[in-house]
């Protein structure tokens, strides 16, 4: 079709949905049912530089490419089930109607057993859909907790996320597996609080995977991009915000996180320590010339000797943190905001990242960091 025109198509889909823990799957949880709907409805195949990107499903990490579009869905569930969506919904008597605009996809969850509680941030509204255990207040509280404090620091750092809501949802979502990112719904894996086993650092596992999750409604969610041929544009700038920018600012939700396992170890004064220790360490890695492994390889084709994961998570976030030290904070976080704003609901690759980058660095210093992380022969423009 040529710019401007337009059609209908219509496409009839049946499909089972699996027992299984994952972001695609149901499960039996504290004498009721969850599941999540995601990856299991069609997608237009991405058209670029002339040519269609047929990605294969990876169920170790994602396959999306997707422009925004506008969603509108009528999800038919039992009335004892409530149901979580991306973007904004009503339900009576059984149906939901789910209008979401300007996302990129919609991920639905629903539960005969979701309790419902909801904060605001930034002036949007987040609702945690939980379910009752013996450490659910616990949970609801440090989640929420942990979702305002990330919207707080991350739209003073980056920019305004664009919708008016977000959906926590809890579930169990496999082993490895903390959380999962949608447009305007994260799924949080509970396993620490919902199963047995209580592990102490379970306050912690959820605050990291809370904070990352929402870090991805800015870089995937917002900010879109190839998550098969550059899965560390998205992981390793999330990881970044999680690690790097939540974990590295003094919080309430971190300060009760310490107070329910019992720790006496966050404090102000740590929390700048261990911003002087990530400078010291990053200088180091600059002042020494040390070598560093390319991180812009697709998931199928990592760096021989590193891993998918490793190169998508904590090597694509070294880079930014590496980065943030040559450049200086202030300028970094500027380079991020225009980044983010020319990109906003738009498509970026690694080029684009480089481009904004240099716009504001194009020093020697810069460019060394970039020429030990970013490999020349797989960048696309």
């Amino acid at each position: 079709m040529n710019a401007g025109e337009s059609t209908d198509l219509t496409v009839n889909v049946v499909t089972g949905v699996p027992k299984r823990q994952d972001r695609f799957g149901y499960q039996n949880i504290n004498g009721g049912k969850v599941y999540n709907l995601s990856f299991c409805f069609p997608y237009l195949s991405d058209y670029r530089n002339g040519k269609w990107n047929y990605h294969p499903y990876y169920d170790a990490g994602e396959n999306r490419n997707s422009a925004v579009s506008n969603f509108h869905v009528s999800f038919f569930a039992p009335k004892s089930y409530k149901v979580a969506a991306s973007g904004q919904s009503t339900t009576k008597n059984g149906k939901t109607t789910i209008t979401a605009n300007n996302m990129r996809e919609v991920a639905i969850a629903a539960s005969n057993k979701f309790k419902v509680d909801h904060a605001y941030a930034n002036g949007v509204r987040i609702n945690d859909y939980y379910l009752a255990s013996k450490n659910s207040k616990q949970y609801n509280k440090l989640a929420l907790m942990t979702a305002q404090d990330s919207f707080h620091i991350f739209t003073k750092k980056i920019g305004k996320y664009p919708y008016k809501e977000i959906d926590i949802t809890e579930g169990l979502l496999g082993k490895d597996t903390g959380g999962m990112e949608y447009p305007g719904l994260i799924m949080i894996d509970a396993s620490g609080f919902l199963q047995k086993k209580h592990p102490l650092d379970r306050y912690n596992e959820l605050t990291e995977d809370v904070s990352h999750e929402v870090g991805h409604q800015w870089f995937y969610g917002t900010v879109g991009s190839d998550e098969y041929m550059e899965p560390w544009l998205d992981e390793g700038l999330t990881n970044l915000l999680e690690n790097g920018v939540y974990d590295l600012t003094y919080t309430k939700s971190k300060a009760y996180c310490a107070k329910l396992m019992h720790s006496k170890f966050y404090t102000r004064k740590n929390v700048k320590r261990a911003n002087k220790i990530l400078k010291e360490n990053a200088n180091q890695f600059i002042n020494k010339n040390q070598k560093a492994s390319y991180i812009n390889y697709p998931v199928n084709n990592p760096p021989k000797g590193v891993d998918t994961e490793d190169m998508a998570y904590e090597l694509g976030m070294d880079f930014r943190a590496v980065l943030k030290v040559a450049m200086g904070e202030t300028k970094f976080f500027d380079a991020l905001h225009d980044y983010y704003q020319t990109y906003y609901l738009k498509q970026a690759t690694t080029q684009d990242f480089l481009n904004i980058i240099r716009k504001y660095d194009n020093s020697k210093k810069v460019n060394n960091v970039i020429n030990k992380f970013i490999d020349p022969k797989y960048l696309s423009e």
